[in-house]
């Protein structure tokens, strides 16, 4: 064994996933401020690596992973049949909202931190999606729960394929940095490819794998179906599964598990055994998010806050408080959605696993400077993020109940 502090300080995060949460009750506190904490202490106590350092490879591994099984959790989580009207808050967040705030906060990152047109659409991209896993306790119950209110419904099927959707522009961000993307024809390849098949593709996967895990299930004798075996752990098969044959396909592996999850809910009619299997990810992706985050911690420690500025405060300020708002507040002119829905909506926009993980697979492939300012500006929207709806999001969730009483226990 190599060093027995790393093991003995991811074996104390891996216990505190479960036990810290008993502990907070009202205070102004969230396991993942506890998570980043901890990983200030583990920095200090461990004094070698750097998390985003080459070739950053565990972080990206570990958010990959719990990005994959909390897409999959919130397929699971939905009970609303799929319909094109009937998730119509959905397309407002993932069509209108989403652009807008990559569009925004890309213009930010060019005008305010003067990075490259390249390198801001990939600040776009990291940051615009909310996350599905920090919001996992503002999201729609577990399967069977019913209807809990458009605010939940919305905020868990956005976060089901937004980091999916960011893909193709974190791409094209790529290309544009170096120097990949030069003229129409390649924008036309780009759209065609990386963006219209990237989705197709992934949806027909998602969907054909669901429907076909659901029939299998349904015809076999009931002793012999895997929902029989009541195992939880065949949650990041299903996820594993999905994701491995989009990525065959050349298509997004985050929809392809979101849209599989989906699809076996609306192909089954019971949801006892999802219920499982939504506890089950729910677990592995507790546990992954409270390693990352603590890497993040690792890394603040590694000095990646060293060259902030007030202009990275104020993009960062721009991309988390801003942005967003004003985002959906354009998105839902004309909606029937009530005022309290809209202020929720434009209020949870958490940014987290998703933007590490694309800063840590993005990072590599820039120069050593672009490299460093994504990281590092990406680091700070995360922080701020986790300490700012970590002391504020049960009071603003309490206060929201006024209206549609959606966030009660």
């Amino acid at each position: 064994m190599e060093d027995p502090a790393i093991y003995l300080i991811i074996g104390i995060f891996v216990i505190f996933a479960a036990w810290i949460p008993l502990f907070l009750g009202s205070l102004p506190l969230s396991l993942p401020m506890i998570a980043v904490g901890g990983g200030l202490l583990l920095g200090v106590i461990v004094t070698s690596g750097d998390p985003f350092g080459p070739p950053a490879g565990l972080m990206r591994t570990l958010s990959e992973f719990a990005l994959l099984v909390s897409v999959l959790g919130a397929g699971l989580k939905i009970d609303r049949r799929f319909s094109l009207f009937g998730w119509l808050s959905t397309w407002r967040l993932l069509v209108v909202v989403m652009p807008l705030s990559i569009a925004a906060i890309a213009f930010a990152a060019h005008g305010l931190l003067g990075a490259s047109w390249g390198v801001a659409i990939i600040f776009g991209a990291a940051l615009a999606p909310t996350d599905p896993v920090l919001a996992a306790d503002y999201s729609s119950g577990p399967p069977g729960a019913g209807e809990e209110g458009e605010t939940k419904f919305a905020l868990t099927s956005e976060a089901g394929l937004n980091d999916g959707l960011a893909y193709p522009f974190v791409m094209l961000g790529l290309s544009l940095a170096s120097g990949g993307t030069q003229g129409p024809a390649d924008l036309a390849r780009w759209a065609l490819v990386q963006l219209v098949w990237d989705i197709a593709g992934a949806v027909l996967v998602g969907v054909v794998l669901g429907y076909v895990m659901a029939r299998v299930n349904g015809i076999l004798p009931s002793e012999r179906r895997l929902s029989a075996s009541n195992s939880g752990i065949v949650a990041v098969g299903l996820a594993f599964l999905a994701y491995a044959l989009a990525g065959y396909a050349h298509a997004n592996g985050f929809i392809a598990v979101f849209c599989e999850a989906v699809a076996i809910r609306n192909f089954t009619s019971g949801f006892d055994y999802s219920r499982r299997l939504d506890h089950a990810a729910g677990q592995f992706e507790r546990v992954a998010m409270v390693l990352v985050l603590g890497l993040l911690g690792v890394s603040l420690i590694r000095g990646l806050f060293n060259d902030i500025g007030w202009l990275d405060v104020a993009f960062a300020a721009v991309a988390l408080l801003v942005v967003r708002p004003i985002a959906v507040g354009i998105a839902f002119v004309g909606s029937r959605e009530d005022h309290w829905t809209r202020a929720a909506l434009g209020y949870f926009g958490l940014r987290g696993i998703a933007s590490l993980y694309y800063a840590a697979a993005v990072a590599p492939q820039l120069n050593g400077a672009a490299a460093r300012q994504l990281t590092t500006v990406i680091g700070l929207v995360i922080v701020a993020s986790v300490v700012f709806y970590g002391m504020t999001a049960h009071v603003v969730a309490g206060a929201l109940t006024g209206g549609e009483h959606e966030f009660e226990e």
